[in-house]
């Protein structure tokens, strides 16, 4: 069993080893050697190989919280579950010493050997510390849940250290082995009945972890329900005046802070949710149980060019494609596509820069950082805004490093996030 990244690393090796000794075996056949011996050879490789990704996926799905220590058998089984439950609560052999007072040494000696001399006494007191309750009847198994609530489909543990269970205060360990009252209350709260939200009405730009992409969903309206806005929102008052106003907030130093309050004013919710394993998301339009408009962010990327272009974009989806048929948008905006992202990316692009203005710029021949930002003072907007368009439409995105903004958007929005 590997109990630690040091020995991970060295079973990896192994087993690319083994992986290429198949392969040089499957395609450079040695000579006047009997084709049973042969297969005898390959097949001991495979079966080691196995072995060895076996052992590699057991500490994989360990550390990653897609096992659940909940029960053993037996105490015959206690050595190994400490083992586990230590791998899977994240900690090391010295961070698991320190918390028992005990040489790191130690721990190691007693995992080597799977606890064989270690007193009752110490036994209980690891438990303890791992919070393995130790009874007649307790066995290390994975959870058993439909699919739709099995801990193995999600990101369990990042949902779990950015707090998405609402008041559940348990260690990780206990929340994983309620894994499925858990997500099914995330979905409930978010007023995802009975796992519905697969009926939903959506598009998805990009290709995502269903489940995940699911949770991140359901994280976004559970904040939403508990958010307010000042107004009503109407699509008549979006008008040209409204546009400009909010791309001229670029150019104030909290100016995505800005935006954000702006949105709410005009009876838009807006919330920012970092991407979640799974994803690349850079962002959302959706409506909630209300129908209420809702931009959602996921900051991928920390730069104002990004900041601004995927905030106009799901503006520009909730102007022209969210109704009653068609009630949340997923998007990678990395991923181009046609229909109604090439829509959303015009309206973007137009709203930000006019295009009858950016035809006639000399921005578009000359890439000067001058023009940039003669450019971006006539229009009273953010060089950022302008460089960024050079870059994308160009494909040269090592230009203008120092106007794009980088870094200067995720900390008007760290308390939210």
């Amino acid at each position: 069993m590997i109990t630690n990244d040091r020995q991970y690393k060295i079973v990896k090796s192994q087993a690319e080893d083994f992986q290429n000794a198949l392969e040089s075996l499957s395609f450079k056949l040695p000579e006047n050697v009997h084709p049973q011996l042969i297969d005898a050879h390959r097949n001991a490789i495979e079966s080691k190989l196995q072995d060895l990704l076996l052992s590699l996926k057991e500490y994989e799905d360990l550390k990653d919280g897609k096992t659940v220590i909940s029960e053993i058998n037996s105490l015959e089984e206690l050595p190994l579950a400490l083992i586990r439950s230590r791998i899977a609560n994240n900690l090391t052999q010295s961070e698991l010493a320190d918390k028992l007072d005990m040489k790191m040494q130690q721990i190691q000696r007693y995992e080597a050997e799977k606890y064989e001399t270690a007193s009752l006494k110490t036994l209980i007191k690891i438990a303890n510390q791992l919070n393995i309750v130790v009874n007649a009847d307790i066995q290390l198994k994975t959870i058993d849940a439909p699919e739709s609530l099995d801990i193995k489909n999600y990101p369990f543990k990042q949902m779990f250290q950015r707090n998405w269970f609402g008041t559940f205060l348990g260690s990780y360990n206990e929340a994983a082995k309620q894994a499925p009252q858990l997500l099914a209350s995330l979905f409930s709260t978010a007023g995802l009945d009975e796992f519905k939200y697969s009926l939903n009405k959506k598009t998805v730009r990009g290709n995502f972890n269903q489940f995940a992409l699911n949770a991140w969903y359901a994280r976004v309206l559970q904040r939403a329900r508990s958010q307010k806005v000042e107004g009503i929102f109407n699509k008549n008052t979006i008008d040209e005046f409204w546009l400009k106003s909010l791309a001229e907030l670029s150019l104030q130093n909290d100016g995505p802070y800005k935006a954000s309050e702006f949105l709410r004013k005009s009876g838009i919710k807006f919330i920012v949710e970092p991407v979640i394993d799974g994803t690349l998301l850079d962002g959302a339009a959706l409506l909630d149980n209300d129908y209420v408009p809702v931009v959602a962010m996921t900051l991928r990327y920390d730069r104002l060019d990004n900041f601004w272009f995927v905030l106009f974009h799901e503006i520009g989806h909730i102007l022209l494609h969210l109704n009653e048929n068609l009630n949340v948008i997923f998007d990678d905006l990395d991923v181009k596509l046609e229909g109604i992202e090439k829509e959303a990316d015009l309206f973007a692009l137009n709203a930000l820069i006019p295009d009858d203005i950016w035809r006639k710029s000399l921005v578009r021949f000359n890439h000067s950082k001058e023009t940039i930002i003669n450019q971006a003072e006539i229009l009273s907007i953010h060089p950022a805004l302008l460089a960024g368009r050079v870059r994308k439409e160009t494909g040269k995105y090592f230009l203008f490093n120092d106007l794009i903004g980088q870094g200067e958007v995720r900390k008007y929005f760290e308390n939210q996030a």
